[in-house]
């Protein structure tokens, strides 16, 4: 091979060499970012997890179990609402008739410990977003035949809604 043979083929599998490192190390950096984006929303979820709605914006009842009903939000509270898991030591369990009511929620997270929901739980709440923490068949809808027929086709009452399930 003379010398710029030589020259023409080095060159070019130099440039081959620096192509085929720009592609690696691209396929890399989106793979690492792709592992970073999903470490990023695993966090997040876990720190919604954490989040709680000030417990004294909750009306409750006892229920005879010795779990809580939620039967009444506050309406100066936020419109983003975290259903708690536990109110004064005891698990809330359900979440009554009306509780929330014409609150004008933007969205709810509901946790795996919310086990009946009142047909007429978010009346009133048209196109607000739920987040719920468990699988469909884990929440029970409770009322009357009435409240549950006219309830239907909505969330809970709520029209319109969008119910993301996280199981």
């Amino acid at each position: 091979m003379n010398k710029k043979g030589f020259i023409t083929s080095a060159l070019l599998y130099g440039i081959l060499s620096l192509f085929l490192i720009l592609i690696l190390g691209t396929i890399s950096i989106l793979g690492n970012r792709k592992l970073s984006n999903d470490k990023i929303k695993e966090s997040a979820l876990d720190d919604v997890q954490n989040l709680t709605t000030n417990p004294t914006c909750f009306t409750t009842s006892l229920n005879s179990n010795g779990s809580l009903t939620i039967t009444g939000y506050d309406t100066s509270c936020d419109k983003t609402v975290f259903i708690p898991e536990f109110l004064n030591g005891q698990v809330v369990q359900t979440i009554g008739e009306n509780a929330f009511k014409d609150q004008k929620l933007i969205n709810v997270t509901i946790k795996p410990n919310i086990k009946e929901i009142n047909a007429t739980a978010f009346a009133g709440n048209d196109e607000m977003v739920f987040y719920i923490k468990t699988t469909s068949d884990q929440i029970v809808s409770t009322g009357t035949d009435e409240q549950i027929n006219a309830a239907l086709g909505t969330a809970w009452g709520a029209k319109d809604a969008t119910v993301h399930w996280d199981y």
